[in-house]
């Protein structure tokens, strides 16, 4: 599994994007996951932009002005369409067929920039950045990817957050959690395997809030035969996870904590990516990438925690 966050999406356009032609003068993104490399370019290049649907409408009539104004041309110059990254150019082929419809279809000069490339021979692909081949999963769309289904994920910290310490009393408080704790992701497809460290007896109350947050998915696991007192003491939260997952035909697990991660992709010898650092985790990993992948996930953690008590 190829993986690249948000993080290498930026330095790599950051990098790479002089290589642009000097006479573009619209940037066209492609929704949704085109959005952020196109308004970097944009912003770098102090250039408009648009999304594909309005330049495909005629909305990028007003941009005309300032382009014109600011190169000093006629409002001609190239037109740049952005996405994060482009397969086997299905995507990229009803792109260009919408783009022929355009009334400056002949008039303006249009290029497509993908970032990644799969390595996949595309028409129409006239720049790219990075040849990531498949299977590939990116930061921005991993919880949206379509072999969702043949993937794990936990629960506490990746679809809502986990409990504090005082909300984890196996009492009133943790049915309280249960039952209102905030949704910090939804997926688009459904998960193969939801796997968590949350105790059999709490499956109705898990089941309910999965069902009132429209999550889908195949199959829970749930901890069994122990209390929540011997779980705590064990600590051995990867080991249930890692063992579940070695045992199901599943590619991914997605897990929230650095060091559950570490333990799972060892256990299972398979990847894990972990959302607290958006790090993929492989069991061929030696000791020193693990500590270095750990340390920078501590210290974003360190620097959050700094900023919200300064106000940040």
């Amino acid at each position: 599994m190829n993986f690249r966050s948000y993080n290498d999406l930026i330095h790599l356009v950051r990098r790479k994007m002089s290589s642009l032609p000097d006479d573009i003068d619209l940037v066209v993104h492609v929704p949704r996951s085109g959005i952020i490399p196109a308004a970097q370019i944009a912003l770098h290049r102090n250039l408009p932009i648009v999304s594909l649907d309005e330049y495909l409408s005629g909305a990028d009539d007003a941009t005309r002005f300032s382009a014109r104004k600011r190169r000093g041309g006629d409002g001609t110059g190239r037109v740049l369409v952005v996405d994060d990254s482009v397969g086997d150019g299905g995507a990229l082929a009803r792109v260009r067929a919408a783009l022929a419809a355009h009334p400056d279809a002949g008039k303006r000069p249009v290029s497509f920039l993908a970032v990644y490339w799969s390595g996949v021979p595309v028409e129409g692909l006239d720049y790219w950045f990075e040849k990531v081949p498949r299977p590939r999963l990116f930061e921005w769309n991993a919880l949206h990817h379509e072999g969702m289904s043949n993937f794990c994920v936990d629960i506490d910290g990746v679809l809502c957050r986990d409990p504090t310490r005082a909300e984890n009393d196996d009492g009133d408080c943790y049915a309280a959690f249960l039952r209102d704790t905030d949704l910090i992701a939804t997926p688009t497809h459904e998960i193969g395997w939801l796997i968590s460290n949350r105790l059999e007896k709490y499956r109705p109350q898990t089941e309910d809030w999965l069902a009132r947050h429209g999550i889908r998915y195949r199959e829970l696991i749930l901890l069994d035969g122990v209390s929540a007192e011997t779980r705590r003491k064990a600590g051995a939260h990867g080991w249930f996870k890692g063992r579940t997952y070695r045992d199901l035909p599943a590619e991914l697990f997605i897990e929230s904590e650095p060091f559950q991660a570490r333990d799972i992709a060892q256990i299972a010898v398979k990847p894990v990516l972990c959302t607290e650092n958006w790090s993929l985790y492989r069991p061929d990993m030696n000791r020193l990438d693990q500590h270095a992948t750990q340390a920078r996930g501590l210290l974003r953690r360190a620097g959050r925690a700094l900023r919200r008590k300064l106000g940040g």
